[in-house]
């Protein structure tokens, strides 16, 4: 399935990929583990989330990097329930990716940032929730477009 076809809703639930936010390792990881000090914020700014929450799997991966064993069956049964929405690249995306890893090779990228840039180039959503506003103020969608990155909150 492409990014697109699942970002579009091929769930019955959820807006569709323009109300989306896309979420990133360190959002995930300040939320499920009440010991990280951004925790109390990612849980106050989900609470007032209506858009559909997506990720990509190499996200998933470096979360569960960073979690305690006993946390990550919370991070499966987000993907699960489908209150966290999982889009897997196609052979067309790893080209993607491929293209993307070359193109910000001079930064270094980690796979997961990249599989989010080409989640929002395929599905078309702009929001991020991510710690990493340093890579994410410099990476374009399809070259142009800003992140707009919504969390966390100013004064954090």
């Amino acid at each position: 399935m492409t990014a697109r076809r699942a970002a579009s809703g091929s769930r019955s639930h959820g807006p569709a990929a323009r109300d989306a936010v896309l979420l990133d390792t360190g959002f995930l990881v300040s939320l499920i583990d009440d010991r990280e000090p951004l925790h109390a914020a990612a849980r106050r700014w989900l609470s007032l989330q209506h858009r559909a929450l997506w990720s990509a799997p190499a996200v998933l991966t470096e979360t569960a990097h960073f979690l305690p064993g006993w946390l990550r069956p919370q991070l499966a049964r987000a993907a699960a329930s489908g209150v966290l929405q999982v889009a897997v690249p196609d052979a067309e995306g790893y080209g993607r990716i491929a293209a993307l890893l070359q193109k910000y090779a001079d930064r270094q990228p980690d796979w997961a940032d990249i599989e989010l840039i080409w989640l929002a180039e395929a599905a078309g959503i702009h929001r991020i929730a991510t710690l990493d506003a340093t890579d994410f103020g410099v990476y374009r969608i399809h070259g142009r477009r800003a992140f707009d990155i919504v969390w966390p909150p100013a004064g954090a």
